[in-house]
Protein backbone atom coordinates (compact mmCIF):
# COMPACT_ATOMS: atom_id res chain seq x y z
CA UNK A 1 0.00 0.00 0.00
CA UNK A 2 1.43 3.37 -0.99
CA UNK A 3 -1.27 5.92 -0.22
CA UNK A 4 0.02 6.57 3.32
CA UNK A 5 3.65 7.12 2.25
CA UNK A 6 3.48 10.67 0.93
CA UNK A 7 2.84 12.64 4.12
CA UNK A 8 4.67 15.97 4.13
CA UNK A 9 6.48 17.34 7.15
CA UNK A 10 9.72 17.21 9.10
CA UNK A 11 10.86 14.70 11.71
CA UNK A 12 9.15 16.54 14.57
CA UNK A 13 5.90 16.67 12.58
CA UNK A 14 5.95 13.00 11.72
CA UNK A 15 7.52 11.22 14.69
CA UNK A 16 4.12 10.61 16.33
CA UNK A 17 2.20 9.80 13.17
CA UNK A 18 1.58 6.15 12.28
CA UNK A 19 -0.84 4.40 9.94
CA UNK A 20 -1.30 0.64 10.47
CA UNK A 21 -2.93 -1.30 7.64
CA UNK A 22 -4.40 -4.77 7.67
CA UNK A 23 -4.57 -6.49 4.28
CA UNK A 24 -5.28 -10.08 3.19
CA UNK A 25 -3.21 -11.39 0.26
CA UNK A 26 -4.98 -12.28 -2.98
CA UNK A 27 -4.40 -15.93 -3.86
CA UNK A 28 -2.97 -16.74 -0.43
CA UNK A 29 -5.38 -15.94 2.39
CA UNK A 30 -7.99 -13.61 0.92
CA UNK A 31 -10.76 -16.22 0.83
CA UNK A 32 -12.39 -16.39 4.24
CA UNK A 33 -10.30 -13.49 5.58
CA UNK A 34 -13.17 -11.30 6.85
CA UNK A 35 -13.06 -12.68 10.44
CA UNK A 36 -9.27 -12.20 10.47
CA UNK A 37 -9.62 -8.58 9.38
CA UNK A 38 -12.30 -8.03 12.04
CA UNK A 39 -9.95 -9.50 14.65
CA UNK A 40 -7.12 -7.22 13.51
CA UNK A 41 -9.37 -4.17 13.62
CA UNK A 42 -10.66 -5.06 17.09
CA UNK A 43 -7.09 -5.40 18.40
CA UNK A 44 -6.22 -2.00 16.94
CA UNK A 45 -9.34 -0.41 18.40
CA UNK A 46 -8.48 -1.72 21.86
CA UNK A 47 -5.13 0.11 21.64
CA UNK A 48 -6.68 3.54 21.14
CA UNK A 49 -6.25 4.73 17.54
CA UNK A 50 -6.96 8.39 16.83
CA UNK A 51 -8.69 7.34 13.61
CA UNK A 52 -9.77 4.10 11.95
CA UNK A 53 -11.74 3.02 8.91
CA UNK A 54 -11.98 1.39 5.51
CA UNK A 55 -12.38 3.04 2.13
CA UNK A 56 -15.83 1.60 1.37
CA UNK A 57 -17.57 2.15 4.69
CA UNK A 58 -15.94 5.23 6.25
CA UNK A 59 -14.07 6.13 9.41
CA UNK A 60 -15.02 6.55 13.06
CA UNK A 61 -15.74 10.27 12.54
CA UNK A 62 -18.44 9.71 9.92
CA UNK A 63 -19.79 6.31 11.00
CA UNK A 64 -19.35 3.89 13.92
CA UNK A 65 -16.96 1.09 14.78
CA UNK A 66 -19.86 -1.39 14.78
CA UNK A 67 -20.85 -0.40 11.24
CA UNK A 68 -17.26 -0.68 10.02
CA UNK A 69 -16.87 -4.14 11.56
CA UNK A 70 -20.20 -5.37 10.18
CA UNK A 71 -19.30 -4.30 6.63
CA UNK A 72 -15.93 -6.08 6.47
CA UNK A 73 -15.69 -8.63 3.67
CA UNK A 74 -12.88 -10.83 2.36
CA UNK A 75 -11.68 -7.96 0.15
CA UNK A 76 -11.68 -5.24 2.82
CA UNK A 77 -8.47 -3.36 3.62
CA UNK A 78 -8.57 -1.46 6.91
CA UNK A 79 -6.42 1.33 8.29
CA UNK A 80 -5.84 2.54 11.84
CA UNK A 81 -4.02 5.78 12.66
CA UNK A 82 -2.12 6.28 15.91
CA UNK A 83 -0.67 9.43 17.44
CA UNK A 84 2.15 8.11 19.63
CA UNK A 85 4.81 5.40 19.55
CA UNK A 86 3.88 3.89 22.93
CA UNK A 87 0.54 2.78 21.48
CA UNK A 88 2.32 1.28 18.46
CA UNK A 89 4.65 -0.75 20.69
CA UNK A 90 1.73 -2.12 22.68
CA UNK A 91 -0.23 -2.80 19.49
CA UNK A 92 2.68 -4.77 18.03
CA UNK A 93 2.94 -6.82 21.20
CA UNK A 94 -0.78 -7.60 21.02
CA UNK A 95 -0.57 -8.51 17.34
CA UNK A 96 2.46 -10.73 18.01
CA UNK A 97 0.54 -12.58 20.72
CA UNK A 98 -2.84 -12.78 19.00
CA UNK A 99 -1.76 -13.03 15.31
CA UNK A 100 -4.88 -12.15 13.30
CA UNK A 101 -3.59 -13.96 10.20
CA UNK A 102 -3.37 -11.15 7.64
CA UNK A 103 -0.52 -8.95 6.43
CA UNK A 104 0.17 -5.89 8.59
CA UNK A 105 1.93 -2.74 7.36
CA UNK A 106 3.06 0.23 9.46
CA UNK A 107 3.56 3.57 7.76
CA UNK A 108 5.74 6.03 9.67
CA UNK A 109 9.27 7.33 10.10
CA UNK A 110 11.28 4.18 9.37
CA UNK A 111 13.81 4.59 12.20
CA UNK A 112 11.04 5.01 14.76
CA UNK A 113 9.06 2.08 13.35
CA UNK A 114 12.21 -0.06 13.64
CA UNK A 115 12.62 0.99 17.28
CA UNK A 116 9.01 0.04 17.96
CA UNK A 117 9.55 -3.34 16.31
CA UNK A 118 12.56 -4.06 18.52
CA UNK A 119 10.77 -2.95 21.70
CA UNK A 120 7.89 -5.28 20.82
CA UNK A 121 10.29 -8.20 20.33
CA UNK A 122 9.77 -8.48 16.57
CA UNK A 123 13.31 -7.81 15.33
CA UNK A 124 14.08 -6.27 11.96
CA UNK A 125 11.45 -4.81 9.65
CA UNK A 126 10.64 -7.38 6.94
CA UNK A 127 10.23 -4.99 4.00
CA UNK A 128 10.51 -1.21 3.56
CA UNK A 129 8.85 0.91 0.88
CA UNK A 130 9.84 4.55 0.46
CA UNK A 131 8.18 7.56 -1.12
CA UNK A 132 10.43 9.25 -3.70
CA UNK A 133 8.53 12.51 -3.46
CA UNK A 134 6.54 14.38 -6.09
CA UNK A 135 7.85 14.83 -9.62
CA UNK A 136 6.75 17.09 -12.46
CA UNK A 137 5.25 20.59 -12.24
CA UNK A 138 5.57 20.84 -8.48
CA UNK A 139 5.04 24.60 -8.65
CA UNK A 140 1.36 23.85 -9.24
CA UNK A 141 1.04 22.11 -5.89
CA UNK A 142 -0.52 23.88 -2.89
CA UNK A 143 1.83 25.51 -0.39
CA UNK A 144 3.93 23.07 1.63
CA UNK A 145 2.12 24.03 4.86
CA UNK A 146 -1.19 23.08 3.21
CA UNK A 147 0.28 19.82 1.89
CA UNK A 148 1.15 18.80 5.44
CA UNK A 149 -2.59 18.55 6.06
CA UNK A 150 -3.89 17.32 2.71
CA UNK A 151 -1.34 14.50 2.38
CA UNK A 152 -2.60 12.93 5.59
CA UNK A 153 -5.39 11.64 3.36
CA UNK A 154 -3.52 9.48 0.87
CA UNK A 155 -6.44 9.38 -1.56
CA UNK A 156 -6.55 13.21 -1.74
CA UNK A 157 -10.06 13.45 -0.31
CA UNK A 158 -9.13 16.50 1.78
CA UNK A 159 -9.05 19.29 -0.79
CA UNK A 160 -6.71 22.24 -0.39
CA UNK A 161 -9.70 24.57 -0.92
CA UNK A 162 -11.38 22.93 2.07
CA UNK A 163 -8.32 23.67 4.21
CA UNK A 164 -8.46 27.33 3.11
CA UNK A 165 -12.18 27.44 3.93
CA UNK A 166 -11.55 26.01 7.38
CA UNK A 167 -8.90 28.70 7.94
CA UNK A 168 -11.43 31.38 6.98
CA UNK A 169 -14.12 29.87 9.18
CA UNK A 170 -11.85 29.74 12.22
CA UNK A 171 -10.53 33.24 11.70
CA UNK A 172 -14.12 34.55 11.38
CA UNK A 173 -15.14 32.79 14.56
CA UNK A 174 -17.49 30.35 12.84
CA UNK A 175 -15.64 27.25 14.01
CA UNK A 176 -13.06 26.21 16.56
CA UNK A 177 -9.80 24.63 15.41
CA UNK A 178 -11.03 21.30 16.73
CA UNK A 179 -14.30 21.58 14.76
CA UNK A 180 -12.39 22.44 11.59
CA UNK A 181 -10.11 19.40 11.94
CA UNK A 182 -13.08 17.17 12.72
CA UNK A 183 -14.75 18.34 9.50
CA UNK A 184 -11.62 17.49 7.50
CA UNK A 185 -11.29 14.10 9.19
CA UNK A 186 -14.75 13.10 7.92
CA UNK A 187 -13.51 13.46 4.32
CA UNK A 188 -10.70 10.92 4.71
CA UNK A 189 -12.79 7.77 4.29
CA UNK A 190 -9.96 5.35 5.03
CA UNK A 191 -9.20 6.91 8.40
CA UNK A 192 -5.63 7.97 7.65
CA UNK A 193 -6.10 11.55 8.86
CA UNK A 194 -4.36 12.00 12.21
CA UNK A 195 -6.59 14.50 13.99
CA UNK A 196 -4.08 15.03 16.82
CA UNK A 197 -1.40 16.05 14.34
CA UNK A 198 -4.05 17.88 12.29
CA UNK A 199 -4.93 20.19 15.18
CA UNK A 200 -1.26 20.99 15.80
CA UNK A 201 -0.64 21.71 12.10
CA UNK A 202 -3.78 23.82 11.81
CA UNK A 203 -2.74 26.03 14.71
CA UNK A 204 0.62 26.57 12.99
CA UNK A 205 -1.17 27.30 9.70
CA UNK A 206 -3.55 29.99 10.97
CA UNK A 207 -1.04 32.87 11.33
CA UNK A 208 0.23 32.33 7.77
CA UNK A 209 -3.01 33.42 6.04
CA UNK A 210 -5.11 36.57 6.19
CA UNK A 211 -8.84 36.96 5.72
CA UNK A 212 -9.64 40.24 3.95
CA UNK A 213 -13.42 40.22 4.17
CA UNK A 214 -15.99 39.27 6.79
CA UNK A 215 -18.31 37.90 4.13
Amino acid sequence: MTHSLHRRGNFEDLKDDFVVLGCPATGINKAGSAPKTQKFLSICYKNGPINLGDMKTGNIYNTTMDVILSNITDSTIVQCTFDNREKIVQLLKDLKENRPGISIIISGVSDIVQQCMEEAGLGRIHTIEYSLGTWGQTERLPHFEILKTTTMCGHAMIASDLVYKMVRDVKRGRRTVEDACLEMSKCCTCGNYNITRGIKLFKELLPLYMVHSLY
